[in-house]
């Protein structure tokens, strides 16, 4: 079974950012994300794995964008 990231160490935080920036996001705002999913994880919550998950696409968070403004 894998084990589950719960620290933020290099290793992890570059996981996580390589798993946002293949949704679109360059590196800055990947970093950015990865570092507040980290900072807000707690282990009674959601994992960061699952908080990667329903991180949008940057296309579905332009279109949301859009929506939301007009």
């Amino acid at each position: 079974m894998k084990q589950q990231m719960r620290r933020l160490t290099y290793r992890n935080l570059m996981a996580v950012i390589r798993k946002i920036e293949a949704k679109g996001w360059n590196f800055e705002e990947a970093e950015k994300m990865a570092r507040n999913i980290f900072a807000e994880y707690r282990p009674e919550g959601m994992s960061i794995e699952e908080r990667v998950r329903r991180v949008l696409t940057k296309e579905e968070w332009e279109q949301e964008n859009v929506r939301g403004c007009g």
